[in-house]
């Protein structure tokens, strides 16, 4: 039964009063509050101790304000939470100024930086485990502050009315109150070995806690806060009105002793209420109601709740309790419910049907209460982005990080580039592709050579020109990286120039006009450190980046309300305590997430935890049994949801608080029940291409394009026909393509040196030692010259480098070896091709034009007009050997020696008959000596090859003319790495 507010005395005592914490637990606070307006005469004020509930007491308040109340107290009484309470205390401005979190954690990890066997004892050597420790060490000492200001409530008192001389006395007293606490209480908890680890942190505890108390502290400023409001009743500078204090959530012992101490002295100048909750007739379990006659009230408690309207749930996979959970919640929509809570027990479960529920539009406005952290925004990955990049090495960032960073919305092209928006479409896509075609994965030489080199392509091909724009671009974010290189990082030159940068990429602009991004800029200013003296702390930039990093990561997130047919809250546990909702759905409710224990803070374990008179496991274990028994008994509707199987494929059993209701009621749990959609499997077939008749046929074709369509059909569809380019990112470490692209640049550029420098010194045409020792000398040189910039764009590439120069001895060899048969060189990537004629499906004559760039051809000494063409592969001789085999179905060489011999033909190779084609490894196995190492491998029977791939080519181009069906019938070798497999399901069918 409820209990009758107390009478109202002139004895200046505490009164105590109780209520229910079930459905009626508002309505009698609520009759309680006016109850002690009509007694007094005065509006009183209530302070919660948590602030969750305060907007249902102001509700409850307004709902059950009693008729005919005089004018003076009618408005609705002063409910604030404890915190805001104490914020608001009279002459808060004279109190000693807090310190940021931010300051006292630099305080303690510069002390920490110097004593780096600290760091190893407590296994943070790594800057966020260092900075993890500076948290915990400030954590520590506000508990120890907490622990002992009850004892010091005199001295500090003196030292709030400006008794500067009682601040020493204040020191002395606390260090010694703390050393005299830490060590009786070790010595009743520890004994032996144990005790002597727990002293050497201790030590180090108390240690800091010298170094960084202060009257500051947030555990002083609330005593001065207190006590500045008993100061203004003594002094009469406020009205004496009623305090009803409200008990919302258990308190530790040290906040009870605290919070007695000050009703108790309140209580002298006007009447103070302690409201608490009396859980006799709502404790569901022994533990939440703490009595002798616990066992017997709480099962006389279970029978009397309306248990038909609990559901227990169960699913066996995480997908499946995600959907389950949305269900429930869309039921109660249906239903009519309007006010709906989603308590997530299990976050990730919460956050996936979070997203499920979003599909029901703005009719539902989704208010997540439990703490969404800034961190997950994609505010806060554009600012991380940036923070990669200039983290980077002096060499520049990889492509992935550059990317990232420019691919996000917030920055602005147009202010960085001084461009107008049309100029700024599609460069960065542009960029990427230029960046993903060359391979260049790394380091600023190597972008702007991919650049460089796909202008140069452009212009050799007669193609679209990459645009101006994109070396301006890099210039731009590599000075701003540079910035940061040389950059003497302090707290307060990395804040502004951080600043700049956001101003400078229109990050700033574009953070300002998105609601998480107004959040994140204020979290940002939390780093100017005003004029304090850790402006100046001096601080390497990875450790700077770090601590950013980590201070966003504990700010949370709060979104912005909107109007709405229904509100979803998703909240935790100790959130719902004295709210009102129409239904509330648990999800996690299995025996691992149900209770939920916060872990013991560093320093302090649960048995010290317990003479310290702080939080322990046992009271957050109460505590949550009492959440749940409120939740229960008050709200109407409740589905309790868990997963019935773990990731691991484990059983889960519902919470032990269930299983033990189970015993006691009929509550059977319910298999998730999902709409399932019935189906006739119809396996797959081969992928088969059927060209639409409006698709435009080639009219030029490349050796890889053909080489793809002998392949397989369906992939020359898919790439060239259609367009179609998988997404492709960038390998780690080195892609040996660009590694090819350069030895055939420097390869080039060696031959061609070679035949000049014979017109101007002949004797290295005849004296073969003289000639191998200069083209030993200048194709090292030209190899180091080529590779130089990709080295400096890219260290990993000096292993290629190195690779190459082991080669260059036997490469000399087979090059020698060449010119004694006869064979001398002509040119390199040279551009050759022909016109390919054929009829079409209705007869009538067309010409495909087949080209591609060769890559060297030689000439005979002794006849000219006699030539070879090469092919550089930078494989193993094994692999390439493989390509003799198939030579029809990758007739690179054979397309090349067709071009040369070519009567229509306009190119240099001109009045040439190419008799000889050999592919040419630059990776041969040097195991067995240079001179033994196998380098090149001829095609054999060149005339017969170029009849067969004449009447090949011919035959295929017709085919495909006609837009025969285009089958996917590729080996596995090819299929590996087709770009088109999933598109073709190749493997289902």
């Amino acid at each position: 039964m409820p209990q009758p507010f107390p009478a109202i005395s002139d004895q200046k005592q505490v009164l105590s009063w109780a209520i229910t914490p079930d459905a009626s637990a508002l309505e009698q606070l609520a009759g309680g509050i006016w109850d002690c307006v009509v007694q007094t005469g005065q509006r009183p004020l209530v302070v919660l101790s948590t602030a969750g509930p305060l907007i249902g007491v102001r509700a409850a308040l307004e709902k059950y304000r009693p008729d005919n109340l005089p004018n003076n107290i009618a408005l609705l009484p002063k409910v604030m939470s404890f915190a805001d309470w104490l914020e608001a205390a009279p002459g808060a401005w004279k109190f000693p100024k807090k310190q940021p979190d931010l300051e006292r954690w630099l305080s303690v990890y510069s002390a920490l930086r110097n004593h780096p066997d600290l760091q190893a004892w407590f296994k943070s050597e790594t800057e966020s485990g260092a900075w993890g420790l500076a948290q915990a060490i400030v954590k520590a000492c506000d508990t120890l502050s907490k622990t002992i200001s009850p004892q010091l409530q005199v001295l500090l008192r003196a030292f709030m009315n400006q008794d500067s001389s009682q601040w020493a006395a204040f020191t002395e007293a606390s260090q010694a109150q703390a050393q005299q606490l830490l060590d009786t209480t070790i010595t009743r908890v520890y004994s032996g070995m144990a005790r002597k680890v727990v002293d050497q942190e201790t030590k180090v505890l108390l240690t800091f806690w010298r170094y960084t108390a202060s009257v500051s502290d947030p555990a002083f400023r609330n005593q001065f806060a207190m006590a500045a409001h008993l100061d203004a009743l003594a002094n009469h500078h406020v009205p004496a009105r009623p305090l009803i204090w409200v008990e919302t959530a258990d308190p530790t012992s040290i906040d009870q002793e605290i919070i007695h101490q000050f009703l108790g002295e309140y209580a002298q100048y006007a009447p103070a209420i302690e409201v608490k909750m009396d859980w006799r007739e709502a404790g569901l379990w022994p533990e939440a109601i703490g009595s002798a006659e616990a066992q017997g009230a709480a099962a006389a408690n279970a029978k009397r709740t309306h248990s038909s309207r609990w559901k227990l749930i169960s699913a066996k996979r995480f997908e499946e309790l995600a959907w389950a959970t949305a269900k429930r919640v869309e039921q109660h929509l249906i239903d009519g419910k309007t006010k709906v809570a989603l308590v997530a027990q299990d976050r990730l479960v919460a956050r996936r049907a979070r997203a499920l529920l979003a599909r029901l539009g703005p009719a539902l406005n989704i208010r997540d209460e439990t703490g969404w952290k800034l961190s997950t925004t994609r505010v806060a990955a554009a600012l991380n982005s940036w923070l990669e990049l200039i983290r980077s090495p002096k060499d520049g960032p990889s492509a992935e990080v550059l990317l990232e960073f420019l691919q996000n919305p917030f920055i602005d092209l147009e202010k960085i580039l001084q461009r107008d928006a049309a100029g700024c479409i599609g460069l960065i896509a542009e960029l990427e592709d230029i960046l993903v075609a060359s391979k260049a994965e790394s380091g600023w030489k190597t972008f702007y050579l991919a650049v460089e080199g796909a202008q140069e392509n452009a212009a050799k091909t007669m193609s679209r020109m990459p645009s101006t724009a994109l070396l301006e671009l890099l210039q731009f974010v590599k000075e701003r990286h540079h910035e940061w290189l040389t950059l003497k990082v302090d707290c307060k030159k990395a804040y502004f120039l951080l600043q700049s940068n956001l101003q400078a990429t229109g990050l700033e602009q574009g953070l300002e006009q998105d609601s998480a991004g107004k959040q994140l800029l204020e979290v940002l200013k939390t780093f100017d450190l005003g004029k304090t003296q850790y402006q100046e702390t001096s601080i390497r930039l990875s450790e700077w980046l770090s601590l950013l990093k980590i201070v966003i990561e504990e700010a949370s997130y709060k979104e912005a309300s909107k109007e709405a047919q229904a509100t979803l809250s998703i909240l935790p546990l100790s959130s719902t305590r004295m709210r009102d909702f129409d239904a509330v759905v648990i999800v996690g409710c299995d025996e691992q997430q149900l209770p939920a224990y916060a872990e013991p803070p560093l320093f302090f374990s649960d048995a010290l935890n317990q003479p310290l008179k702080t939080s322990t496991i046992a009271l957050q274990f109460i505590q949550q049994a009492r959440d749940l028994s409120q939740l229960l008994v008050s709200c109407a509707h409740v589905d309790l949801l868990w997963q019935s199987k773990s990731n691991n494929g484990e059983p889960l059993r519902p919470s032990a608080w269930i299983q033990r209701l189970q015993n006691q009621i009929a509550w059977e749990a319910l298999p998730t029940q999902l709409d399932k959609r019935l189906f006739d499997a119809k396996p797959m077939d081969m992928a088969v291409a059927h060209v639409e008749e409006a698709l435009p046929m080639p009219l030029s074709m490349s050796p890889s394009a053909y080489k793809a369509l002998r392949d397989c059909p369906y992939r020359y569809y898919v790439r060239s026909l259609l367009g179609l380019r998988k997404n492709k990112g960038f390998d780690e470490g080195f892609d040996a393509s660009l590694a090819g692209q350069t030895l055939h640049k420097l390869l080039k550029r060696f031959c061609q040196a070679l035949k000049t420098h014979e017109h101007t010194n002949s004797a290295i045409k005849t004296d073969r030692e003289q000639r191998r020792a200069w083209m030993e000398k200048h194709l090292s040189l030209y190899s180091e010259q080529e590779f130089a910039q990709l080295i400096e764009g890219d260290a990993r590439v000096m292993g290629t480098l190195r690779d190459w120069q082991k080669q260059i001895p036997s490469f000399i060899d087979w090059q020698l070896q060449r010119e004694q048969a006869g064979w001398e060189y002509f040119d390199g990537e040279v551009k050759v091709g022909f016109g390919l004629p054929f009829e079409d499906d209705q007869g009538e004559r067309r010409t495909i034009r087949i080209e591609g760039f060769a890559d060297r051809y030689d000439v005979q000494t002794e006849n000219a007009k006699i030539a070879s063409v090469l092919d550089y592969k930078n494989q193993r001789y094994e692999r390439v050997k493989v390509r003799a085999e198939h030579l029809l179905d990758d007739p690179q060489l054979l397309i090349y020696a067709r071009a040369a011999n070519g009567d229509q033909e306009n190119h240099k190779l001109a009045g040439h008959q190419v008799q000889q084609a050999e592919w040419v490894a630059l990776k041969a196995d040097l195991s067995k000596g240079d001179q033994k190492a196998i380098r090149s491998q001829e095609v054999g029977d060149m005339s017969v090859l170029l009849k067969e791939f004449n009447a090949q080519i011919t035959e295929d181009i017709e085919q495909l003319w006609a837009k025969k069906p285009m089958h996917a019938f590729a080996p596995e070798g090819v299929c590996q790495y087709c770009e088109a497999r999933g598109i073709c399901r190749k493997g289902i069918w």
